[in-house]
């Protein structure tokens, strides 16, 4: 025999043994995987017939080659580490502690199943096979009678949830439906599958509509609930009435209390009272009347006049030649007539007697006025919001009547002006009138201003103002600029619109 052929026999051989040798050493692994590392890093001795997984095993997405069913086990309690279940049931999630209930998990019996199967001899086939993925579920127990006890506490109970009467009340967003019959639950069917749910391990129960059985409601109930609806399709209407660039919109307590329902506005309504003679469902047209002109009042400012001064107090002025008067019968008529019909959506814009301020919202003044307190012999002159000018004034001497709380605007600029009366003729540099003979003026002949000046040394009714303040006024001053004299003393008020 040539040597390169006795060679090559020895070459096959060792390779032939050395196969043999690394086939029967990872037999003998996987069928005696001697020690392994448990989870608080102690080394665990594994026992005599204790074998490990086979490669490109996985369990429930867990990477399983060369461990053992004890590591496997212990990884897989690992990751299912919960210790509270939940139950949803009536719209609330209830938090239930598993440990209260006994809940254990134990995977050992299907993880031993699993390695029985696998012969530790047949590893080489695993390195050209696909992936071993397995999944398992773990055998599940607890107290059952502990989870009936809690279940209990949660009230999944069999029978109806109606805990008393159905009724109509009158709340802030006018009547509604009392209503609390809820369906009833079938608890049997529920608790099982509860039951159910845990035994499979899942911690994420929920109680759906499915287990519920609809109320059934009486004669007299349903008679309730459909005059409801009538009163519902009243009180939804809209209406929105247009001031400017503000809306101001009729809400569902203002159209509820419209409502003939008795001689005033009933604040509940049971079954027992339908069809009784106190509860028809009419308009009350004196109602609408006098809801409707409150409801445009403070919209309607001309003599109806309130006003937040600068120390925040609100006076009530009734007085004066500037404001918006509304048409306030041929609104009632319109209201009335609205009311009645089918219509359930307008809008409105008012008719007015006279328009007299620059602007219609609330706020007719806008952000440029010139506010007067007589109280407290003080002028303030705003413009866009800010005080431009701000001054002592001395008013009307109370010994000529002293100057009467108005509201006006500026009509009339006039500069070098001669002001004449019974018993005086005054030259004044600046002259701003605002309300018949009214008006702001400089006063040369006066060397002193505010405080009670105005008690035994004032004017003859106008608004006397230092020469430097009036000078500044009078250059920037428009004609229409709103006016507002004012008394707290006489026009301060309480009341709140």
């Amino acid at each position: 025999m040539k040597k390169w052929m006795k060679n090559l026999i020895v070459f096959l051989a060792v390779i032939f043994c050395g196969l043999l040798l690394c086939y029967f050493g990872m037999a003998y692994y996987y069928s005696h995987p001697g020690s392994y590392i448990s989870a608080d890093g102690k080394k665990v001795p594994a026992s005599a017939t204790e074998q490990c997984f086979l490669y490109g095993t996985h369990i429930n997405g867990l990477y399983c080659t060369g461990m053992t069913v004890s590591q496997v086990e212990q990884q897989l309690l690992e990751k299912h580490n919960i210790e509270n279940a939940y139950i949803t049931f009536e719209g609330k999630k209830r938090e239930l502690d598993l440990n209260s209930i006994g809940y254990t998990l134990n995977y050992r019996n299907r993880l031993e199943e699993c390695m029985d199967s696998l012969n530790p001899f047949m590893w080489p086939m695993m390195l050209f096979a696909d992936s071993n993925n397995l999944e398992i579920e773990p055998e599940v127990s607890f107290d059952e009678d502990k989870l009936n006890q809690f279940l209990d506490s949660i009230r999944m109970v069999e029978g109806s949830e109606k805990k008393d009467e159905m009724y109509i009340y009158l709340g802030t967003e006018g009547y509604v439906l009392h209503d609390p019959a809820k369906p009833t639950l079938d608890a049997d069917n529920a608790r099982a599958y509860v039951i159910d749910k845990l035994y499979l391990g899942e911690t994420d129960i929920f109680i759906g509509d499915e287990f519920f059985t609809e109320y059934t409601y009486s004669d007299s109930e349903i008679k309730l609930a459909e005059y409801f609806d009538k009163i519902e399709a009243f009180q939804r209407r809209y209406v929105a009435y247009i001031f400017g660039k503000e809306k101001k919109m009729v809400s569902k307590r203002q159209w509820a209390e419209l409502l003939n329902i008795g001689e005033e506005p009933v604040q509940k309504i049971t079954t027992n009272m339908i069809g009784s003679e106190n509860i028809s469902f009419e308009i009350d047209e004196e109602r609408a009347v006098a809801f409707i002109d409150d409801f445009l009042d403070e919209y309607n400012t001309l003599n109806n006049r309130y006003f937040d001064t600068h120390s925040g107090a609100r006076v009530y002025v009734t007085k004066g030649t500037y404001g918006n008067k509304i048409n306030l019968e041929k609104e009632e008529n319109w209201f009335k007539e609205f009311v009645n019909s089918t219509s359930t959506s307008t809008t409105r814009v008012p008719e007015y007697l006279e328009q007299k301020a620059k602007y219609k919202e609330k706020n007719d003044f806008g952000d440029t006025f010139i506010e007067i307190s007589i109280d407290e012999q003080h002028m303030w002159y705003y413009v866009d919001g800010k005080v431009f000018v701000e001054t002592d004034i001395t008013s009307g001497s109370l010994a000529n009547g002293g100057t009467a709380p108005r509201v006006c605007a500026v009509y009339s600029i006039i500069p070098n002006k001669w002001l004449n009366g019974p018993t005086w003729h005054s030259f004044v540099k600046y002259w701003v009138a605002i309300d018949g003979a009214i008006g702001i003026h400089d006063a040369s002949w006066r060397s002193k201003y505010g405080g009670t000046e105005y008690l035994y040394n004032g004017s003859h009714g106008c608004i006397n103002t230092p020469h430097d303040a009036m000078q500044k006024i009078f250059e920037n001053v428009e004609l229409g600029t709103p006016v507002i004299v004012y008394s707290i003393e006489k026009n301060g008020v309480d009341k709140v619109k």
